[in-house]
């Protein structure tokens, strides 16, 4: 078998040759690139000639420019055009809802957090032993006040009351013959004393008569005791068989079951664990420096949460004045309205909280501001029949209700800003007034 004998310069040469191959592809593909570039910007070019020419056609028609009329007007329209960015000219105008920049007077806040916390939270637990009969809820279940959570077998119970009852009906037929022999000595001892009054009857027997009336009322007093005493023993058993039933203190949702049919429970012993619905806490912590602020009366706070944004009116706003030493912080209880039932303890939550004085404020919805990381911006849209969306940079100061107060150099009261709409706008693009629903007549 033949070997082929390669020497060094024939290695270079045979390597030259693939390079030369190599930087002839490249160039080709340089070329064809710079060909379909040219293509694109051809295209390009023709688009913003057709809409320059439409522009023009449609103003000489209306023989109207974009300040006034005549050729004057027509250039500067056409110079526009020119020198219009082509992601504007090619844009259509996106449909926008707008409201209108507010001055007012506000108290400067600040922003601190905090989470929510059940206004009352329970282990409901048995106050009788027994043996576990039925357990009627589970986690997540809503159950109102008095309603059955458990209950356990109570069948002795029962029997002993049936007992006590019965026991309970003897002292009172007992009561019930007392009551008879006294009246009975009663009558005795007025028939006697007729009769000693007439010398009928002597100094003897007007005393038996009389120490029978006492002994009479002496068993009578007796009597009823015991039944008293009986009538106690049925009530508490009665008690006890209704602690048989465990029952919801309040308003509220099971978050933990701790027991199963079955099982022997102790007094004490935790059944469910309850969180109370209706109404939720918000428990914020403020730096120390707020207090005089805060420690005043202050008569509602919006609490805003992390989750989803939403912003919550305060029902009762309750300061604590107690400084935690190490975080130099008190703590402000807010009670929010919880009916809907969608506000859950351990969520996360700010608010804004007063520490100033109250002072004139631009105010802005929130829907209008966008934050990008640090800054935040709104578009504010011009008068005219062809408005645009201009971005302005804001700087929010704080929350004030469903609005944010803002400072910004370029924006004063009265302006309007986009409120929906605005995440998919470009600046200076044309933008179209949404027409609100006409009202309805009575």
């Amino acid at each position: 078998m033949a070997h082929r004998l390669t020497t060094p310069g024939g290695v270079f040469a045979e390597r030259s040759g693939r390079l030369k191959t190599m930087l002839a592809r490249v160039r080709a593909a340089q070329l064809d690139l710079a060909r379909v570039g040219r293509t694109i910007e051809s295209a390009r070019l023709a688009a913003r000639a057709d809409l320059i020419r439409a522009a023009l056609d449609s103003a000489a028609a209306r023989r109207v420019g974009p300040r006034g009329a005549g050729p004057r007007g027509m250039v500067a329209l056409a110079a526009s055009l020119v020198l219009a960015p082509a992601a504007v000219l090619a844009q259509p105008a996106a449909v926008v809802r707008t409201a209108e920049i507010t001055e007012d007077l506000v108290q400067q806040h600040r922003r601190v957090t905090g989470s929510l916390w059940a206004v009352s939270r329970s282990a409901v637990a048995a106050q009788e032993p027994g043996l576990v009969e039925s357990v009627l809820v589970d986690e997540g279940t809503r159950v109102g006040t008095g309603e059955v959570i458990a209950t356990l077998d109570a069948r002795r119970l029962r029997a002993q009351l049936d007992e006590a009852r019965a026991e309970h009906a003897n002292h009172k037929a007992v009561v019930a013959q007392r009551v008879a022999e006294l009246r009975f000595a009663e009558l005795d001892l007025d028939r006697v004393r007729a009769a000693h009054g007439q010398a009928a009857a002597n100094e003897r027997e007007l005393s038996e008569a009389e120490t029978l009336v006492g002994v009479r009322q002496s068993q009578l007093e007796a009597a009823r005791r015991v039944a008293e005493q009986a009538a106690r023993r049925v009530e508490l058993l009665e008690i006890r068989l209704e602690d048989m039933t465990v029952r919801a203190p309040f308003d509220a949702r099971v978050v933990s079951r701790h027991v199963e049919p079955g099982e022997w429970l102790e007094p004490g012993r935790p059944v469910v664990t309850l969180v109370s619905t209706g109404s939720i806490e918000a428990r914020l912590e403020v730096p120390e420096r707020y207090t005089s602020s805060m420690l005043q009366d202050v008569p509602r706070l919006y609490v805003e949460l992390e989750a989803d944004g939403r912003t919550v009116p305060s029902v009762d706003v309750r300061p604590v004045p107690d400084v935690d030493p190490r975080a130099r912080t008190f703590q402000v209880f807010v009670t929010l309205d919880n009916a809907s039932g969608d506000l859950a303890p351990g969520m996360s939550v700010s608010a804004w909280v007063p520490t100033s004085d109250e002072t004139f404020a631009l105010l802005t919805p929130k829907d209008a501001v966008i934050r990008n990381g640090r800054d935040a911006y709104v578009y504010r849209v011009g008068d005219g029949a062809a408005p645009e969306a201009e971005r302005t940079s804001v700087k929010v100061l704080f929350a004030w209700g469903d609005r944010l107060a803002i400072a910004a150099d370029e924006l004063h009261a009265g302006d309007r800003v986009v409120i929906e709409g605005n995440e998919r706008l470009m600046p200076g693009a044309p933008v179209t007034l949404a027409k609100l629903p006409a009202a309805r007549g009575n």
